[in-house]
């Protein structure tokens, strides 16, 4: 600290990295405000729309989004290299993210966006639970404090929800994708295995959208829906975006603020969409927050 005329002046490498961890807080906070609008979005895209084409419009916007973030690293790789191994498990990821967006957008248009998200986010026990049996991995006692929480959090929020079977076959299918993906050993960019398990979603999501009759009914598709649709797709893709630049400024703080979601998405929700939140509601989000924050501390 520099004394000069009776003034503290701060080393200018200090107001830096306070200006840097500012930057990093409000990069969290947009993050955590986009990811909360992203499930917001597409229940608004389902009012008028075929839940089956909302997700495949949706998925091609989504799969043009990551190719846009990881355009270098996806061009940069190929499938074909990997080993026939490798190609089978992505192929079977890709099936099961289809899969998922089938479930999401159906329990999505019948429950409650913070409902139907709770209990998509349990995946996490799913996968914790196939990685002991598959993997051998021993959860430890945050592991058992978390699944805890989470599913106590997750009780309550759902005491009256509908759409928690869809739901439930979300949270399988995104467990699924994830354990798939582990067991084929793929050892590459991250962006990459998205875009390929996107991009393979997408078609089942449009074959199965042809097979049950969706496309005869984008005419009757209003405008509105679509561009929920469209900014759903891109909302995705850049709260990860974003939610990565303030890991990077202000570290773990900007965990703890993205894990705040599903609080702002009960909050989002109840203006835009008018859902009803209770006392017993937010006192589910609040257990399963926790539960989010007990993992992170892991």
């Amino acid at each position: 600290v520099n004394w000069e005329k009776g003034k503290i002046q701060l080393p200018s490498k200090i107001i830096g990295l306070y200006v840097m961890y500012m930057t990093g807080i409000i990069w969290a906070c947009a993050a955590t405000f986009i990811a909360a609008c992203v499930p917001i979005l597409a229940k608004v895209g389902t009012k008028k729309t075929d839940t089956a084409l909302a997700g495949s419009i949706a998925g091609i916007v989504l799969c043009a989004s990551i190719f846009f973030y990881r355009k270098d690293n996806i061009m940069g790789s190929s499938l074909i290299a990997l080993g026939q191994r490798s190609v089978v498990f992505i192929l079977l990821a890709g099936l099961a993210t289809g899969l998922f967006g089938i479930c999401f957008f159906k329990s999505i248009h019948e429950g409650y966006t913070f409902q139907v998200t709770a209990i998509v986010k349990c995946s996490y026990i799913i996968t914790l639970a196939a990685g002991f049996f598959l993997f051998h991995n021993t959860p430890d006692t945050f592991d058992y404090i978390a699944i805890a929480l989470m599913i106590v959090g997750t009780v309550i929020l759902n005491l009256d929800g509908t759409g928690i079977l869809f739901a439930l076959l979300a949270a399988v299918c995104a467990s699924a994708a994830h354990i798939l993906v582990s067991l084929g050993g793929i050892q590459l960019d991250k962006g990459f295995i998205a875009f390929w398990c996107v991009f393979i979603g997408t078609l089942v999501l449009i074959i199965f959208t042809i097979a049950t009759g969706g496309m005869k009914k984008i005419r009757s598709m209003s405008f509105v829906d679509g561009i929920c649709l469209i900014l759903a797709g891109i909302a995705y893709p850049l709260a990860y975006d974003f939610y990565g630049r303030a890991v990077s400024m202000s570290g773990s703080y900007a965990g703890y603020i993205f894990n705040l979601t599903i609080i702002v998405m009960m909050i989002c929700s109840s203006v835009i969409l008018k859902e009803k939140v209770s006392g017993k509601k937010f006192l589910g989000a609040c257990i399963f927050i926790a539960a989010l924050f007990v993992i992170a501390c892991n």
